[in-house]
Formats: structure tokens, sequence, C-alpha cells
């Protein structure tokens, strides 16, 4: 099996080839902190997030904007289900509207899995 990318942010799914979000909460506020944080109260638990999101808006990138990223890539706006908005890339070339209902999931890229989002079928 491939080793994760960053297992900093994310960890396999129990289930399928769904991804979990690495957060932290906080147990007195309930607010969360993503990506974790070494810079913060050691009260703050760790907490999986269940990689549901909504689309917000997304963009195709058509030139190389960082080493080793093939464009084209599509970057995206994401609300996830537990409540933070975040910036993340789709899985694929297609830019869904935004509203759609998306979820992460592990691919395959580069020898190693990365974290990407993909709409729900």
């Amino acid at each position: 099996m491939l080793d994760l990318r960053d297992p900093s942010l994310y960890a396999p799914a129990p289930a399928g080839d769904g991804a979990v979000l690495l957060a932290l909460r906080d147990p007195a506020s309930g607010a969360l902190t993503f990506p974790r944080s070494p810079y913060g109260s050691p009260a703050l638990e760790q907490v999986e997030l269940s990689g549901q999101a909504t689309l917000l808006a997304c963009i195709t990138l058509h030139q190389p904007v960082l080493p080793g990223v093939v464009p084209p890539l599509v970057v995206a706006r994401l609300q996830l289900a537990e409540g933070p908005v975040v910036d993340g890339v789709l899985d694929g070339t297609a830019e869904p509207p935004p509203g759609t209902a998306m979820r992460a999931v592990l691919v395959a890229e580069d020898g190693a899995l990365a974290c990407r989002f993909r709409p729900v079928a």
C-alpha cells in the first residue's frame, strides 16, 4: 500500500477510498481547528472530521503553481460538514457547480496517496 502524502492532514476512512481530515477541537467551546496546529492549548482534543463538504467555488489552474503540481488542476473552497471552510483540490478536471456535495477521497499520485475531493455519487 502507498504511504500518505501528508499524514498530518488526513487519514484513510474506515471503509472504501474515503479520507477523514485530522483536526483539533476545543472541548469547552466546540471550536474546530484544521489543520491541526502545535500552537494551541494542551486541552485541545484530536478529532477526525468526516471529509463530507459542500463546494463553495472552484477554479481550474492552467499554469504550474508549485514544483510537482501538474496543470490542469481544479482548486476549490469547501465548507466541511462540521463547519470550517477550507481550500482543497478536486479529483479530476471537471468544475462542479457551487452547492455540490463533495467527499474527501484518497487518490494515488506520484507514488503516494493524496487527499482530493470528489462529488458524492
